[in-house]
Formats: C-alpha cells, sequence, structure tokens
C-alpha cells in the first residue's frame, strides 16, 4: 500500500465506514436515509459524502447489470500469458472491446486476467481467434462461468 493510500486510510473514521456500508446495501439511499439509518445529522453525511468522493474514495454510483437477462449467455474469464512488453498495449485494445469487462494484471503464471461476455459460444470463439493474435498473446486458457455469487461490497457489510 503506497504511503498516500495509508494516510487516507487512517482518515477514514467509523461515522465514514457506517456511511458506506449504508451505502453498499442501498446505493440509492437519500442523504436523509442514510443520516436516519447511521443516527448522524444529514449535513454530516452530506459532508462526509464529499469529502470521500473529492479524495477519491467514494467513485460514484453505478448500475449493477444483469448481462445475462440482456443476451449475455456466455460469460467467461481468460487468462493470457504475454510478452512482457505487449502487456500495456493489449490492455489498451482489449479495453476498447465492448464485450471486455474487466482487466487485471497479475503475478504468477497468468499475466493477465480478463472478464467477457458473448451472446453466444460463437462470439466467444471469433474473439479468441481475431482479438487473442499471436502478436500480443503467447497462450491462452478460457473458463467459462457456470455460476456466479455477487459479493459487492461484503468487505464493508461486515463490521470490525
Amino acid at each position: 500500500m503506497s504511503l498516500e493510500a495509508m494516510q487516507m486510510a487512517k482518515e477514514v473514521d467509523e461515522t465514514d465506514m457506517a456511511i458506506l456500508r449504508a451505502l453498499v446495501k442501498n446505493a440509492r439511499a437519500s442523504y436523509r436515509e442514510v443520516a436516519s439509518e447511521i443516527g448522524v445529522a444529514v449535513g454530516t453525511v452530506q459532508h462526509r459524502m464529499q469529502k470521500m468522493e473529492g479524495r477519491g474514495i467514494l467513485n460514484g454510483f453505478r448500475p449493477i447489470i444483469d448481462y445475462n437477462k440482456l443476451g449475455f449467455e456466455i460469460d467467461a474469464i481468460i487468462a493470457l500469458e504475454t510478452p512482457r512488453e505487449k502487456s500495456l498495449e493489449l490492455a489498451k485494445t482489449l479495453q476498447k472491446h465492448k464485450n471486455v469487462k474487466s482487466i487485471y494484471h497479475t503475478t504468477g503464471d497468468t499475466d493477465v486476467f480478463i472478464r467477457v461476455q458473448f451472446k453466444s459460444a460463437q462470439e466467444l470463439y471469433d474473439f479468441l481467434m481475431k482479438e487473442l493474435t499471436d502478436q500480443y498473446v503467447k497462450r491462452s486458457k478460457t473458463y467459462i462461468v457456470l455460476d456466479k455469487h455477487n459479493n459487492y461490497g461484503t468487505l464493508l457489510l461486515k463490521e470490525a
């Protein structure tokens, strides 16, 4: 953890954590609803949230979309071994692809993991054959997700 991150973590107190826990449960809650849930003034919640947004701790509110219900039946994780000098170039290329949901640079035998979603196995096959070229990828392994258990924010939901 960087020195800056350690300093920022020290500045987050239990009231901030309570606000974050309330938002994990319901990101659409109003300042008044959060204040009522955690037992502080509305102004306190508003001020603290603005402060956390300014420090980059709280980064907007996004919908959680169920892509399966939109017809994206194939959810996969692809492990990639790539030449070190091509790793960032590969990530920049993959970021532009509409079916790539996440890109992770990692340690270990796998250099990059990507999470993709497609409407069909044929679309996945086409992606593997056309996008993951020898220029960028030495080896890949594709894992089809059979079931997933969403755990958005569970770390924050568990009080210390």
